[in-house]
C-alpha cells in the first residue's frame, strides 16, 4: 500500500487564500517579549508578531486519538501532527502544549474561536466550507480513502458496498463523511476513530471508508483488516488558525517552509507513515 506522497506546498498555496471573513469573538492575550523569543532561522523572525492564548506556550488542539496523526502513549500524545505542532511551537521560542477536543469542535472553528487553542492540527482536510470559519496554512500533506473490510463480509469494492447496501462507518466532518454521500454508501457516522474500527472488527458495521494513514495504523493492530480500494481525492491536510489570525498563519508557514527545505517534514512522514510495500 503505497504512502500518499507529499504535496508541493509552493504551487498550492495560491489557492489557498480564505474566501469569507467572521467577526473574531474574542482577543487573544499578547505574549510577552519572553514569549516570543527568537528561535533559529527565518521561521523565528514572524514570532514577535504572534500572540498566544497561553503565554510560554503555543496550545495546539487535535483529536485525542486519530492515529498516525495524533494519539496517546505512556501518557503523552505523540504523531505526526503533534511532531508538526513542536516544530511551529521551537520557532516560536515557546513549549507545545496539546488540547485533545471533539473533532467536531475542531473543525468547526469553535475550538479556535473561543480560544481553546492557538492553531487546530488534528488530520483536518483543506475545505471550502471549512475555510469560512478558519483560515489555513499551505498544505502539509496529501492524502487518499481507502475502504476497508474485516475480510469476511465478502465486500471486495465501494461499488460492492453500494450495491449490497453494506453499512458503512465514516468518520463525522470528514471528507470520507463527504464521499460516502456522493458515492450512495450506507454511512453509520462516528465521532471517535477507535470506536469506529472496533465497531468493524465486531461486525457492527460492513466496511469503513477512512484515510488510507488511518487505517494502515489501526490495521496493524487488527491482521484481518483488508484494504479493498483506494481513491485518489483532491484532499490535502493543513494547519487551522483563527480566522483573520494572520501572525500565527504567517509563522506556520515560514515553519512548514522551513521544514520542507530542510528534511524535516520529509522525516516525519516517514517515522510515522513508513512506506508499505505492495
Amino acid at each position: 500500500m503505497p504512502r500518499p506522497t507529499l504535496p508541493s506546498r509552493r504551487l498550492a498555496a495560491a489557492a489557498l487564500s480564505a474566501t469569507a471573513a467572521l467577526a473574531l469573538t474574542a482577543c487573544s492575550p499578547a505574549s510577552s517579549p519572553e514569549d516570543s523569543s527568537e528561535g533559529s532561522g527565518d521561521p523565528a523572525s514572524a514570532s514577535s508578531a504572534v500572540a498566544l492564548v497561553e503565554p510560554g506556550r503555543l496550545t495546539v488542539c487535535s483529536e485525542s486519538n486519530y492515529p498516525p496523526f495524533e494519539m496517546e502513549e505512556g501518557g503523552e500524545m505523540v504523531g505526526l501532527d503533534m511532531d508538526l505542532g513542536r516544530e511551529i511551537a521551537a520557532d516560536l521560542g515557546v513549549e507545545m502544549k496539546n488540547v485533545t477536543l471533539a473533532f467536531e469542535s475542531i473543525q468547526s472553528g469553535a475550538a479556535l474561536d473561543t480560544d481553546q487553542c492557538d492553531v487546530a492540527i488534528s488530520a483536518l482536510s483543506i475545505t471550502e466550507e471549512r475555510r469560512t470559519v478558519m483560515d489555513f496554512s499551505d498544505p502539509y500533506y496529501d492524502n487518499q480513502l481507502g475502504l476497508v473490510t474485516d475480510g469476511e463480509s465478502g465486500i471486495g469494492s465501494i461499488d460492492e458496498a453500494r450495491e449490497q447496501r453494506a453499512r458503512v462507518g465514516v468518520m463525522q466532518g470528514t471528507l470520507g463523511e463527504d464521499q460516502a454521500a456522493e458515492l450512495g454508501l450506507e454511512a453509520v457516522q462516528f465521532e471517535d476513530a477507535t470506536t469506529m474500527f472496533t465497531d468493524l472488527s465486531t461486525g457492527g458495521v460492513d466496511a469503513v471508508l477512512d484515510d488510507v494513514t488511518a487505517i494502515s495504523e489501526h490495521s496493524e493492530a487488527n491482521p484481518g483488516f483488508v484494504l479493498q480500494e483506494t481513491r485518489d481525492v483532491d484532499d490535502q491536510l493543513g494547519v487551522a488558525v483563527q480566522k483573520g489570525n494572520q501572525p500565527m498563519l504567517d509563522q506556520v508557514n515560514a515553519t512548514l517552509d522551513r521544514i520542507e527545505q530542510d528534511g524535516t517534514l520529509d522525516r516525519i512522514v516517514e517515522q510515522w507513515i513508513p512506506v508499505h510495500e505492495n
